[in-house]
C-alpha cells in the first residue's frame, strides 16, 4: 500500500481495482445443489430474451469506503447501458466481517457478494450463501477476462475452488506479480569502492563487511552496518523459500509471517522447517558475528510511521533494504506530475539524506543458484453469485456482460474505476491524466468510482493508464520473486499456529544472533513438527488437494 490511502491516484485504483462475476450451474453442479440447472438453462433463456424491465442486482461487489451515490453519472451510465438498476449496499470496510456476518445470519443477501477473506470460501459454500459457477459458462459470456486470467494468472483459480468446483470469480493484483524491491546505497558502494551493485551472497557479504568497517558515512566512526530485518528475507530467499517472509511482523505475533507454504515433490510443505532454512541461518550468524547485522534488528529498522519506512536507511545506519514494492522507492519522477518527487519512501530517504543514492538490486544469488524476495498475493478479492442471485437467470447475462465490457472497452474501464469523463479525468490523445486524484476512497466510492467495475483488475488497461509507474516497474523490480501457495483454512492452523510461530521466531532469532548454536535448527525442526507442526502440514496438504481437484 502506498504511504498516502487517502489519495486517489492511478496506481493506488489500479491496486484496488476488482471485479466482476458471472454464473451459471453444469448438470454435475445441478446435481450437487439443487438450484444449478434452473440457473444455467435459464441465464441461456435470458441471454436470447431481451427485457424490458430493468434488471435489478443487490450489489456488494466493491471495496465499501462510501456509500455510492444512486444518482452518480457513473450510476445512471452503468445502468442506462445495461437496462439495470443497482440497489447498493454499504457494509463498513473497518467492520466487515462483523457487519457482513449479522446481516448473512439474518438470512439478507445480496445478489454480488465480494469475499474479503477466502478462508471464508467453504463457510459460504456450506451456509448456501454462494453458488458453483460452471467454467463453460465463464468462457461462454466472459471469454476475454478467463482468456487474461487462463493466461496471466492461472494460479487465481485455485484460490476460489472448493472440492473442486469454481464458487466465485477470481480478481488479480498486478502488484503481486512483482517480487519486493532490493534497495542499494549506491553512494555507500562508490565510496567503499564496489563498482557493481552485488548480486552474488559473496558479493553481498564484501558489501556489507566493507559497509560495516570503511566508514562509507565518512563520519569518523564505526556505526554502519550493511543490513537489518528488511533485508533477511532476501538473505534467506537465496537459500530457498524463505521461512519468514517479515521478521516484525512474526515476532509481533503474525504467524502468517512466518508459516508460508511452499510446493516440494508436488506436496504442500511449510517453508521454516525446510533444510535449507539451516544453511541460510548459518550465514546470517556468521554475519551477525562478524557485525554486519544491526544488532537493533530484532526491533526492526521500521521503528515508528509507515510500515514501509525504514528510519534505519534514512539515517545512513544501513545500507540496503527492501521488503516494499517498487512504487514505493520509484527513483525516476514522472515528467507528467510537475511536483512530483518520486515514491513515498524515496521521497523520506531524500529529504533525509539530499546527497544520498538509492538504486534498485537484485535478490541474492546463493551457493546452489536460490534467489528471491517474498512476493504479495497476485490474486484480490474474489466476488461470488449468492444462491439468491443464481434463481434469476437474467442476472447471470448482466454480470456477465459488465465483466467482458470492463475488459474490451477502455473509456467504460476508465469510466468505472475513475469518474465521469471530462470531469474527473480526461485523456490527451492517449495519455491519462487524472483531474480529481485528491478524493478520498469514501469520496470516490460516493462518486460511484471503483463500484460496478466489480474488481476486475485488467492489466493491459491499467498499464495503458498508469503507463509511467509500469514501464518503471518493469525496467527495475523483475527480479527473482518466492509466491506463496495458497492453502484454505484449516483447523490445526487455528490450533497450532501462534505456537508454531513464537517457536520460529525464537529459534531464528537465537541462532542468527548466536544465543542458539545452527544445529539448534533440528531441535527446532523436531519441536516444531511435534507441536503440531506435522498435523498442520498434513491437513494443509490435503485442504490443497481438495480444492485444486487432485
Amino acid at each position: 500500500m502506498r504511504q498516502t490511502t487517502r489519495r486517489i491516484a492511478g496506481m493506488t485504483l489500479a491496486v484496488a481495482m476488482s471485479a466482476g462475476l458471472l454464473a451459471g450451474c453444469s448438470k454435475g453442479n445441478e446435481e450437487q445443489t439443487g438450484q444449478g440447472a434452473s440457473a444455467s438453462t435459464g441465464a441461456s433463456q435470458g441471454a436470447s430474451s431481451a427485457s424490458t424491465q430493468p434488471i435489478a442486482l443487490e450489489w456488494l461487489g466493491y471495496d465499501s469506503y462510501g456509500q455510492p451515490d444512486p444518482n452518480s453519472s457513473v450510476v445512471k451510465m452503468v445502468e442506462k447501458k445495461f437496462n439495470a438498476k443497482f440497489d447498493f449496499w454499504y457494509v463498513d470496510s473497518q467492520k466487515w466481517e462483523d457487519n457482513l456476518n449479522v446481516r448473512l445470519a439474518s438470512g439478507e443477501m445480496p445478489d454480488v457478494l465480494k469475499i474479503t477473506n477466502r478462508q471464508n470460501l467453504p463457510k459460504y459454500v456450506s451456509q448456501g450463501i454462494i453458488s458453483p459457477i460452471p467454467m463453460e459458462t465463464l468462457e461462454k459470456f466472459a471469454p476475454t477476462y478467463v482468456k487474461f486470467l487462463n493466461e496471466n494468472y492461472p494460479e487465481t483459480w485455485d484460490g476460489v475452488k472448493y472440492q473442486g468446483n469454481i464458487y466465485a470469480i477470481p480478481m488479480t493484483n498486478l502488484n503481486g506479480s512483482y517480487p519486493t524491491v532490493v534497495i542499494w546505497r549506491k553512494d555507500w558502494l562508490d565510496k567503499v569502492g564496489i563498482t557493481k551493485v552485488p548480486e552474488t551472497i559473496d558479493e553481498y557479504e564484501q558489501a556489507f563487511a566493507k559497509f560495516r568497517n570503511d566508514d562509507p558515512d565518512q563520519d569518523g566512526k564505526k556505526d554502519t552496518y550493511g543490513l537489518s530485518d528488511f533485508a533477511l528475507p532476501n538473505i534467506l530467499g537465496a537459500y530457498g523459500y524463505p521461512g519468514i517472509s517479515d521478521f516484525k511482523g512474526a515476532a509481533k505475533g503474525d504467524a502468517s509471517k512466518s508459516i508460508q507454504f511452499t510446493m516440494k515433490d508436488d506436496n504442500v510443505v511449510i517453508a521454516a522447517i525446510q533444510p535449507e532454512m539451516k544453511e541460510a541461518l548459518a550465514t546470517l550468524q556468521k554475519w551477525y558475528k562478524a557485525g554486519l547485522i544491526d544488532p537493533e534488528f530484532v526491533t526492526s529498522e521500521n521503528t515508528t510511521g509507515y510500515w514501509a519506512d525504514s528510519q534505519a536507511f534514512y539515517n545512513s545506519k544501513i545500507g540496503i533494504t527492501g521488503m516494499s514494492m517498487f512504487y514505493h522507492w520509484r527513483n525516476e519522477l514522472n515528467p507528467d506530475i510537475p511536483d512530483d518527487a518520486g515514491g513515498g519512501q524515496y521521497k523520506a530517504f531524500k529529504e533525509s539524506v539530499p546527497s544520498g543514492e538509492a538504486v534498485f538490486g537484485v535478490p541474492a544469488v546463493g551457493p546452489n543458484g536460490a534467489a528471491g524476495t517474498p512476493m504479495w498475493d497476485t490474486a484480490s478479492h474474489p466476488i461470488a453469485i449468492t444462491t439468491q442471485a443464481m434463481k434469476d437467470p437474467q442476472k447471470l447475462e448482466l454480470l456477465l456482460k459488465m465483466i467482458e465490457a470492463a475488459c474490451t472497452d477502455y473509456e467504460y474501464y476508465l469510466t468505472l474505476t475513475n469518474g465521469q469523463k471530462d470531469v474527473d479525468w480526461k485523456l490527451d490523445e492517449d495519455k491519462f491524466i487524472n483531474l480529481t486524484a485528491s478524493d478520498t476512497l469514501a469520496e470516490a466510492n460516493v462518486k460511484g468510482k471503483n463500484v460496478l467495475n466489480a474488481k476486475v483488475s485488467y492489466d493491459p488497461f491499467i498499464k495503458k493508464r498508469d503507463a509511467f509507474d509500469y514501464q518503471f516497474a518493469d525496467k527495475y523490480a523483475k527480479i527473482a520473486g518466492y509466491s506463496a501457495v495458497y492453502v484454505p483454512n484449516v483447523e490445526a492452523y487455528g490450533k497450532y499456529s501462534n505456537t508454531l510461530n513464537k517457536l520460529t521466531v525464537d529459534a531464528y532469532f537465537k541462532i542468527i544472533t548466536g544465543g542458539a548454536d545452527v544445529d539448534a535448527f533440528d531441535k527446532y525442526v523436531a519441536d516444531f513438527r511435534a507441536n503440531g507442526g506435522d498435523e498442520l502440514e498434513k491437513e494443509a496438504n490435503e485442504a490443497y488437494k481438495t480444492m485444486v481437484g487432485k
